[in-house]
Order: structure tokens, then C-alpha cells, then sequence
């Protein structure tokens, strides 16, 4: 199955079919009660939707290893749990929208409303095409938003069963519409549509240019959530043993095809060695391979392209005096579409492979000295996603959560999420928020009336 066999195949969405989406979408808008119904009601289908993806549990899992080629045991603790929580989530808030009554001014009444923004754009990534579905669609639906759902290209499979578990639920027509597609037709197309009230987009820096560049003919309100090229800071006071496993995580979870990755691995110099050392025995000790055995940790990338893609920018580091500590390449044989967990030294800071994000397991390890030094490196960056910091110093800590340029910063961890705590970046990592409220004010719009007499 991981060697490019074809698993099935989808319809690719052209111009026409797009239409016939937002059209959808927006009758179920404009001409249906959808965004009119009680809060409550809403909140129900999110809830039934939220118990059928836990009761195809496995089914969704498989799909989800398939799309991607995902560990199977990650996707089923973690991906499709998540969407799950997060459709709850969001249900939860369907009926705490709410307005505010400002003092009389002048003989007039004053109130502030919330009201759904209207038809969405939901534009996917392909490296977590499950869980960043919930994450756009359950916010929206909640607010009394219509969606149109352009799946990952690469990854578009779990996406319909979505699909099909909102039908099951009853979910009105038009209400959620998902086609699949490529993103030079059916998404560049999606986001210059002038029947879309908002995008929602996951993916990279250059892809968001398009879209904003495509959208600018009827401006509507977009949501970036972007790429990274997140800093790892290891102080020397740190628990070294801690930090060197929670930066096997940062660097390769999901074969390193992660926004949020820590790929540049900060270490003070009074623990380069001693960290180092215990940094490769974890590395030696990561399992690799197919991504359906229950054991392994890390399995292929996404595709040939992308492998070929990881491969030039290690390359690259070593032509710009990179020292492989580890990895470098592919695995072989029957696992020639992994790619071993890299991590190199002495990469130049003007070097493609330390400023631009490689979106593979690659780490790249740079000495600094000095808490002022290392968060000068931490922030010399286009990016602004996330960073983390691993020190026994509360004050170091506080330091760092305070002068780093990023919109979520970890602390003696890495990676880590909760459905309450917003994401997103800023600079070339975008701008806007998904997950907790911040995530349901993305689909909301604020209106002010002003009341004269009865």
C-alpha cells in the first residue's frame, strides 16, 4: 500500500463543480433557517457528529493511515480522538454566542450582536487532513456558518468519510458541502470565488500568497495557519535526558511534516556533548517502517516529490558545511519511502536548508552561549509559529515565554495541544486563530444597532 499503490480514487472538482458547492452553500446560507435554528439545535448535530466519528473509530483511523502514512497508533490515540473532542468542543459553545447592552446614548439603545460571517472556504493540509477538518468546520457550524471543504490533494480520503457521517446525522443540505480536487484548480478557484465570505487555509507560506493574491477581488476575511521553522532551546540547566526525548518528538513526529516542528535545536555549549549523546540514543532507538504496525513511531512521506524535496535540502545543508550526526537519506529496501531521522551540525546560517522550512525529519543543531544569545537565534526568523524552551530557571523560562516572537511557546515540553488553547502564528506563519474561542470568533462578525423609540 506504501510503495504508490492506489488505494482508490476520488473525482477532481473543476470550475463548475466548485460553483455548484458555493451555490449550495449558500442557499443553505441565505434561503434556509440554518443560521436562524436555536443554538441548541445547532449544538446537536455537532455532538451526534462528534459520537459518530468515535464509533468509526477504526475505519477513520485506517483512512487516515492510508491518506498520509501516518503511524496507525498515533492517528487512533490522537488524530481522530481529536476531532471527535473538537466537534464536542464547539457544540458546547453553540448557545454562549452572545451580544452585550451598552449604556443608553442619547435616547438610544445600544446592542452589540454576534452573527455568522456566511459561506466558508475550508482550504486542507494534507499532513493532519482529519483533525484540521474539525478544527475549521465544528467552529463554523456552531457560529450558523455554511462550509465548502476543499480536501488535501494529497490526502483527500477521510475527508468523505465526514461526508458521509453529517449526512447520517441528519445535517441539513448545503450546511456542509466537500469536494476533492487539485489546489491549482479547484482551490485557487475556491479562494477567488466572490460567493466566499471567509478562507479558512492550512499550508504553506507560498500557497498563502496565491490564495490572498486570488481572494483580494472581493476581500473576504481569511484565516492563515501557515509554515514554521520552530526553535528548540535547550539551556544548560535543563534535564538533559527530558529534553533529548521531548526533541526526537519536536523534529520527527509525523516524519517531520509538521508546521510546528522543532527543527532548529538550539543547545547552550556547556551541554552540546553530553545532550548530543543522548539526543543519537534516542535516535537509535526510534522505530521505523510500516505505518499500519501497531509499534512503529515513524513511518514514509507523504510522496515521491516530497522524499526527493527533503533530500535536496540535506544536500544542501552539506554542501553549506553541514555535519550528518545522523540519518541523511533514505531507508532501503521495502522502506525506501522513509526517510531516516537527520540531524546535522554546522549548517551556515545563510544556508535554504536553516532559514526555510525542510517539512521532513530533519533537525539541524546550533551551539549558542548565553540566554540572550539564544533567544537572538530563537527569533532570527521569518516565522513565528511556536518555540520551546527546556530549563529548571523559572525565571529563564518567563524570559523566554516574554521576549519570543511566536503565538505558542512550550515550557520543559514540546507539541503539545489542548482544544481550549488557540493556534496560530504570525509573520510568514500567518495570522488568525483555530481551536478554543479565539477559534469560534474567526467565523463570527460583530454588529452594532443603535435604537431609537420602541
Amino acid at each position: 500500500v506504501y510503495q504508490d499503490e492506489v488505494v482508490g480514487s476520488l473525482p477532481a472538482a473543476d470550475a463548475a463543480t466548485v460553483d455548484q458547492a458555493v451555490e449550495s452553500a449558500r442557499d443553505a446560507f441565505d434561503k434556509s433557517d440554518w443560521r436562524f435554528i436555536h443554538p441548541r439545535a445547532r449544538a446537536r448535530y455537532l455532538y451526534c457528529i462528534a459520537e459518530e466519528i468515535e464509533r468509526r473509530l477504526d475505519v477513520i483511523t485506517l483512512y487516515e493511515s492510508f491518506n498520509v502514512g501516518k503511524p496507525i497508533s498515533g492517528v487512533r490515540a490522537w488524530d481522530v480522538p481529536n476531532a471527535a473532542e473538537v466537534f464536542r468542543y464547539y457544540a458546547g459553545w453553540a448557545d454562549k454566542i452572545h451580544g452585550t447592552a451598552l449604556p443608553d446614548f442619547g435616547g438610544a439603545t445600544i446592542t452589540v450582536t454576534k452573527e455568522p460571517v456566511g459561506v466558508c472556504a475550508a482550504i486542507m493540509p494534507w499532513n493532519f487532513p482529519f483533525a484540521d477538518l474539525a478544527w475549521k468546520v465544528a467552529p463554523a457550524l456552531a457560529a450558523g456558518c455554511t462550509v465548502v471543504v476543499k480536501s488535501a490533494e494529497r490526502a483527500p480520503l477521510s475527508a468523505q468519510i465526514l461526508a458521509d457521517i453529517a449526512q447520517s446525522c441528519g445535517l441539513p443540505p448545503g450546511v456542509l458541502n466537500i469536494i476533492a480536487g487539485t489546489g491549482e484548480e479547484a482551490g485557487s478557484y475556491l479562494a477567488s470565488h466572490r460567493g466566499i465570505d471567509k478562507i479558512s487555509f492550512t499550508g504553506s507560506t507560498e500557497t498563502a500568497t496565491r490564495v490572498v493574491e486570488g481572494s483580494s477581488n472581493h476581500l473576504p476575511r481569511i484565516g492563515l495557519e501557515l509554515g514554521g521553522k520552530s526553535p528548540n532551546v535547550i539551556l544548560a540547566d535543563a534535564d538533559l535526558d527530558a529534553a533529548a526525548a521531548g526533541a526526537i518528538g519536536a523534529m520527527f513526529s509525523v516524519s517531520g511534516q509538521d508546521c510546528g516542528a522543532g527543527s532548529r535545536l538550539l543547545v547552550d555549549e556547556a551541554v552540546r556533548d553530553e545532550f548530543v549523546t543522548k539526543l543519537l540514543a534516542n535516535v537509535e532507538r526510534r522505530v521505523i517502517g510500516d505505518p499500519l504496525e501497531n509499534s512503529t513511531q515513524q513511518g514514509p512521506l507523504i510522496d515521491e516529490k516530497h522524499i526527493r524535496r527533503v533530500e535536496d535540502y540535506v544536500a544542501q545543508a552539506q554542501m553549506d558545511g553541514g555535519r550528518l550526526l545522523c540519518g541523511g537519506g533514505r531507508l532501503d529496501g521495502e522502506r525506501s519511502q522513509c526517510f531516516a531521522p537527520t540531524v546535522l551540525e554546522g549548517v551556515s546560517a545563510e544556508s535554504p536548508a536553516w532559514i526555510e522550512e525542510i517539512f521532513g525529519p530533519v533537525g539541524i543543531v546550533r551551539s549558542f552561549s548565553g540566554l540572550d544569545e539564544a533567544i537572538g537565534l530563537a527569533n532570527d526568523t521569518k516565522f513565528g509559529l511556536a518555540g520551546g524552551v527546556w530549563t529548571a530557571s523559572t525565571a529563564s523560562a518567563e524570559r523566554f515565554v516574554r521576549e519570543l516572537r511566536v503565538g505558542t511557546v512550550w515550557v520543559n515540553c514540546y507539541g503539545w495541544f489542548d482544544t481550549t488553547s488557540p493556534w496560530g502564528g504570525r509573520g510568514a506563519s500567518g495570522f488568525g486563530k483555530e481551536l478554543g474561542f479565539e477559534g469560534l470568533e474567526e467565523y463570527l462578525l460583530t454588529k452594532s444597532t443603535f435604537r431609537v423609540g420602541r
